[in-house]
């Protein structure tokens, strides 16, 4: 999984992948019957990307993988909460990740 969120870029930080700046490591990774869990966290506390990197995560996992990926923002983050409820509604991660195409940042940031 490590080496596919390596291909996984924060738009903040397009040099370095989510795993060289330590957002997610092996330790945050899952692995259950239902398919697979990542934790992350994010670069400062006001993150503007931080529910776009969970939506990134998910969507390069799942693509590379063909298997569900459930992602969730680290507790103790201020806006885990309100992040969280964007990751598991359907409509508002499909409505932001279509937002990410059509800037152009899904395809600078993922390289899958």
């Amino acid at each position: 999984m490590l080496e596919i969120l390596k291909r996984v870029y924060d738009p903040d930080y397009r040099d370095k992948s989510i795993v060289d700046l330590g957002l997610v490591k092996e330790d945050d990774i899952k692995i259950d019957d239902g398919g697979l869990e990542i934790e992350y966290k994010v670069t400062a506390p006001l993150c503007p990307f931080s529910s776009a990197i969970g939506v990134m995560i998910k969507y390069a996992l799942e693509k590379s993988l063909k298997k569900p990926v459930r992602v969730k923002l680290k507790e103790g983050h201020m806006q885990s909460q309100i992040v969280n409820e964007i990751l598991e509604n359907e409509d508002k991660r499909r409505d932001l990740l279509q937002k990410l195409e059509h800037y152009g940042i899904l395809q600078r940031c993922v390289k899958i």
